[in-house]
């Protein structure tokens, strides 16, 4: 293909193809980028009597790993400003740090906290509404001598099957919208696409401790309920056993 380089056509011959590069992944999509080598490209543009193209950056590997003392170097120097000297380990460690930005963190943990609640409360509320309508039932089983204790853990049972399938779906489904939605959010300071692309990771713990907070609510209120006492003749008459 032919390229324009200090306006001279030059012939360039693409032998690899990548999906990015580093420096024009930085920068806002504009098409392609090409890779190139600079003395081959000084010697053809010499070759032509057109002026070389200068270096605008420097990427060097420091020997050893030392690139902490060699970075400190380069800010030393008068003629370098601080902020043109980028490290990978601090670019990756800022990344790492702060990955969403803390107004969209924010939201996402008050939109968790929510969730949790809104859950929580919506479960107790089915498991309340579920037991007053089977009171009559738990009137006949306090008629037969069915203790509290077996009462409770047979209701407990029943509505934690629910309970589980129900959390097990939430929790598919809320891992895969946020596997969806969290890279469409990351952007780079150009509004664009990280490269290389986000990985999203759930950590386990966190969200054990979420799906325990949902399901203890809804459990502990439905203990509570099936354990009372209640009025055994009421309900009795009610349900039109006596």
């Amino acid at each position: 293909m032919d390229v324009t380089v200090n306006e001279q056509p030059l012939r360039a011959r693409i032998v690899r193809a990548v999906r990015a590069l580093p420096g024009p992944a930085d920068r806002p999509a504009d098409g392609a980028g090409l890779l190139v080598d600079l003395g081959a490209v000084n010697e053809a543009l010499t070759d032509r009597d057109a002026a070389p193209l200068p270096a605008t950056e420097w990427w060097i590997r420091p020997a050893g790993g030392d690139a902490a003392r060699a970075a400190a170097a380069l800010r030393g120097r008068a003629d370098t400003e601080p902020g043109q000297v980028l490290v990978r380990d601090e670019t990756a460690a800022a990344l790492h740090g702060d990955p969403l930005g803390r107004g969209p963190r924010a939201a996402l943990t008050a939109a968790t906290a929510v969730a949790v609640a809104l859950a929580a409360a919506g479960f107790a509320v089915g498991c309340a509404a579920a037991l007053r309508a089977r009171a009559g039932e738990f009137a006949v089983l306090r008629a037969l001598g069915a203790s509290r204790r077996r009462r409770a853990r047979a209701v407990v049972a029943e509505q934690g099957l629910l309970i589980a399938a129900a959390t097990a779906v939430g929790a598919a489904l809320g891992a895969l919208l946020t596997h969806a939605v969290v890279p469409l959010i990351v952007l780079t300071e150009h509004a664009g696409r990280p490269v290389p692309p986000v990985l999203v990771e759930l950590p386990a713990g966190q969200v054990a401790l979420l799906i325990a907070a949902v399901v203890a609510v809804p459990l502990l209120t439905t203990a509570a309920v099936a354990a009372r006492r209640g009025d055994t003749v009421r309900d009795l008459r009610g349900r039109g056993a006596l």
